[in-house]
C-alpha cells in the first residue's frame, strides 16, 4: 500500500508523518535550533534552518518507508499562515547557496499610521504581519531592501519550490488569504500591484487544495494548506462541532455552510476564512497562546529562564494543577496584541512568593478566556454547536481543566497531539 506524507512547517517547530490508509504509521517532529542572528523576538526566522530541519524530516521518514518496502505517494504540507520570505529563484537550485531574507512570520509588527495608509482590502481587515502588509512596509521603508530577490511566498511555498525545482511558486487560497488582499476568486486585488516591488513576482493563487504543484524523486507535492485548515482537517468532520486550537498561538473555531453566515452577524474578532468549496471556516484567532507561557515565565525570571525549565514545569502542570492555587491570582496575557480589540496584558495579585507554577496555572487560565471572549460561547451557541474538539496543546489536562469550565458541550480529541499534518493529507477527501 502506498504512503502520504503530511509536513507541518510551524513557527517553533517540524512535524511529519506518514499516513497508510487512515492509519497514522510514523511521526516525528523536532524543535528548530537556536537561531542566534535572526531577531526572533520581532517576528523574523531564519528560513534555510527551517528548510534545512524540515529536509532532515523528510528524508528520514522516507528511509524509514523505504525500510518498510513502502513507498511515498504524494506529500501534503501546511504550516503557519500570514508570514512572508522573498528570495532568488535563480538561487533556488541548491539551499546552502540560496538566496533570500528573513522570514517576516505573523508576529512582524509595523507602524500603526502606516497600516491605515494602505488600501482598503476588499474582503477583511489587514493587520500587522500579513504577508502583503510585510511586503508593503518593507518597500516603503527601504527601496532597496528588497532588491535581491525576485519571488516570495510562505515559509512552505518556499520549500515547495524548492524541493520541486519548479520556477512557478504556487500559493493555497487559505494562506493567500492570510496574506490579505485576496480575492474570494483566488486572485489578487487589483490594488496590490501599488505596494509592491514590480520586480517581485506574487505567488499563482490555487483555489482547488489538492492541486499538484510539482514532484520531488517522482512524488507528487500538493499546494500547501494553512495550519489551521489542516488542524480542522485532522478530526473526522462533525456536526455541531467547534475546534480548540493551541499551539504557539491559538484558535477557536467552526465549519458552517455559506448561507448560514446570512443571518449570523460576526463579531469583529470573529473572521471568516477558506476552507473548501462547500465549506468557510469562522474563528477567533488569539496572538497569544503558548507563547505567552515562554513570556511570562521570561518576564518574572529572565535571568533564570531555558526552554528546559519551562518544559519541566508545563510537565508537572500536566500531572497536576498547583495545590495552593491563589483564588485572586488573574493575569490577561497579552503579550502581543491582538487582532481588532484593545485589550492590554494585565497582571493582579502577583506576589514575590508567587511560584512559576501559579503564574503558568493562572496564565493558561487567561489564554483559554481570552480565546472565549474573541469567539463568544454565545455565538457557539447561536451556531448550535454541541461539541469542542481538542487539537494540539488544548488536549493536555493543564489546558483541558480550564477549557471544560465551558459548560453544556462535549468534547473530543484526534487520534494523535502531532495532528496537522495528518490532517494536511486529508485534503484529498474534502470538498
Amino acid at each position: 500500500m502506498t504512503i502520504h506524507v503530511g509536513i507541518d512547517i510551524g513557527t517553533t517547530s517540524a512535524k511529519c508523518c506518514a499516513r497508510k490508509g487512515n492509519e497514522v504509521v510514523l511521526e516525528i517532529k523536532q524543535i528548530y535550533e537556536k537561531e542566534g542572528t535572526e531577531n526572533e523576538e520581532n517576528g523574523m526566522q531564519n528560513p534555510k534552518l527551517i528548510l534545512e530541519t524540515v529536509m532532515g524530516l523528510l528524508e528520514k521518514i522516507q528511509s524509514q518507508i523505504q525500510h518498510e518496502n513502502l513507498q511515498i505517494s504524494d506529500i501534503w504540507t501546511c504550516g503557519q499562515m500570514h508570514g512572508i520570505v522573498f528570495w532568488n529563484q535563480d538561487s533556488i537550485a541548491d539551499l546552502d547557496s540560496l538566496i533570500h531574507s528573513s522570514l517576516y512570520n505573523w508576529t512582524y509588527s509595523i507602524p500603526s499610521d502606516f497600516l491605515k495608509s494602505l488600501p482598503k482590502w476588499d474582503y477583511g481587515e489587514l493587520h500587522p504581519g500579513f504577508g502583503l502588509v510585510t511586503i508593503a512596509w518593507l518597500y516603503h521603508s527601504d527601496k532597496d531592501l528588497l532588491k535581491n530577490f525576485n519571488r516570495c511566498g510562505t515559509i512552505m511555498d518556499l520549500f515547495l519550490t524548492y524541493l520541486t525545482q519548479n520556477s512557478q511558486t504556487f500559493i493555497s487560497h487559505h494562506n493567500a488569504h492570510s496574506w490579505g488582499y485576496c480575492t474570494r476568486e483566488g486572485t489578487w486585488q487589483n490594488e496590490t500591484h501599488e505596494i509592491i516591488p514590480s520586480w517581485i513576482r506574487l505567488p499563482k493563487i490555487t483555489k482547488n487544495c489538492s492541486e499538484v504543484v510539482g514532484a520531488w524523486n517522482k512524488i507528487q507535492c500538493h499546494v500547501p494548506s494553512g495550519d489551521l485548515q489542516a488542524s480542522v482537517a485532522s478530526l473526522e468532520y462533525f456536526e455541531n462541532t467547534a475546534y480548540i486550537i493551541l499551539g504557539t498561538s491559538a484558535q477557536l473555531c467552526c465549519l458552517v455552510d455559506p448561507n448560514q453566515l446570512e443571518t449570523t452577524v460576526l463579531p469583529p474578532t470573529v473572521v471568516q476564512l477558506p476552507y473548501s468549496e462547500k465549506k468557510h471556516l469562522i474563528a477567533g484567532c488569539a496572538m497569544n497562546g503558548g507563547n505567552a507561557l515562554k513570556s511570562m515565565l521570561k518576564m518574572r525570571k529572565p535571568e533564570n529562564y531555558s526552554s528546559d525549565h519551562l518544559h519541566k514545569l508545563l510537565q508537572e502542570l500536566d500531572h497536576s494543577p498547583p495545590s495552593d492555587m491563589p483564588s485572586d491570582l488573574l493575569i490577561d496575557p497579552m503579550f502581543i496584541p491582538e487582532r481588532g480589540v484593545t485589550k492590554k496584558l494585565l497582571i493582579e495579585n502577583i506576589k514575590p512568593e508567587t511560584t512559576d507554577e501559579q503564574s503558568l496555572e493562572a496564565t493558561h487560565q487567561g489564554i483559554v478566556n481570552n480565546l472565549f471572549s474573541l469567539f463568544p460561547i454565545s455565538l457557539l451557541t447561536e451556531l448550535n454547536i454541541k461539541r469542542l474538539a481538542l487539537v494540539g496543546s488544548a488536549q493536555c489536562p493543564r489546558f483541558r481543566r480550564h477549557i471544560e469550565y465551558a459548560k453544556n458541550f462535549s468534547f473530543v480529541t484526534p487520534k494523535s497531539e502531532i495532528s496537522t499534518p495528518f490532517g494536511a493529507t486529508n485534503f484529498s477527501q474534502i470538498q
